[in-house]
């Protein structure tokens, strides 16, 4: 499977840690490439940025008002999100999306889904990923094998728009999604508007599914760079 690893070019601690997913991503015989990302200085100048109406009531519009600069960081991700969906409806086949702190640690199957594949579920509850959090510690996924998303799953939309308690993507660090489920969250942003990456990417939106084992974990130190500590 091709995997697009995202990275900020000039961020020394970014461009270190995409060469160590390249690396890893070789060696399991995946087809990696590298993708320089959007940011918050360089959102603003692409023909998306006007283009996208923004979700109501939700956490994209509320870093808008509140914290411009989260806003645009938020929203540069949203839109490496949009150009990569294109791609792969493009490339006509499922593809990998890789942030450039995250590490392989296998091979890839061919394990057949229908929309969304979480790539690293049983990393993303714990530390140093931002939703390792004490509510979610002793969450464990249920199953093994490629699973249908579990009834128990705790991370919730929680914001007052017709997304409201649908199952959130935990994390866009790695995940594959196929032509049809890239076609799905191009008609859902279109109707609906844009919303911050992990919230678009929802169980409203597309069918989800999950692997264990998991074949992506997190690299040892986690960026965080769409929080705007670049």
């Amino acid at each position: 499977m091709k995997a697009q690893i995202v990275y900020i070019k000039g961020h020394s601690e970014s461009e270190k840690q995409a060469q160590e997913a390249l690396k890893s991503f070789n060696k399991s015989n995946w087809e990696p490439y590298l993708y320089e990302g959007l940011t918050a200085e360089t959102v603003e100048k692409t023909d998306e940025f006007n283009f996208y109406n923004i979700v109501e009531n939700s956490r994209l519009l509320s870093f808008k008002q509140d914290n411009y600069h989260k806003f645009l960081s938020k929203m540069s991700c949203a839109i490496n999100h949009v150009r990569f969906w294109k791609k792969v409806i493009e490339k006509k086949e499922p593809m990998a999306f890789i942030e450039h702190d995250s590490i392989c640690t296998t091979s890839w199957d061919n394990v057949e889904f229908t929309d969304y594949l979480i790539l690293n579920c049983e990393f993303v509850f714990r530390p140093p990923n931002k939703l390792g959090l004490i509510q979610f510690k002793d969450y464990e996924w249920p199953s093994f094998g490629l699973c249908p998303w579990p009834e128990n799953y705790p991370l919730k939309y929680r914001h007052e728009n017709f997304w409201k308690e649908s199952d959130m993507a935990p994390g866009t660090a790695a995940y594959a999604i196929t032509p049809d489920g890239a076609k799905k969250m191009l008609m859902a942003i279109a109707k609906y508007g844009i919303d911050q990456s992990d919230f678009m990417i929802n169980s409203f939106n597309l069918k989800m599914e999950y692997l264990i084992p998991s074949p992506v974990k997190f690299n040892k130190i986690n960026l965080s760079t769409s929080y705007g500590t670049l």
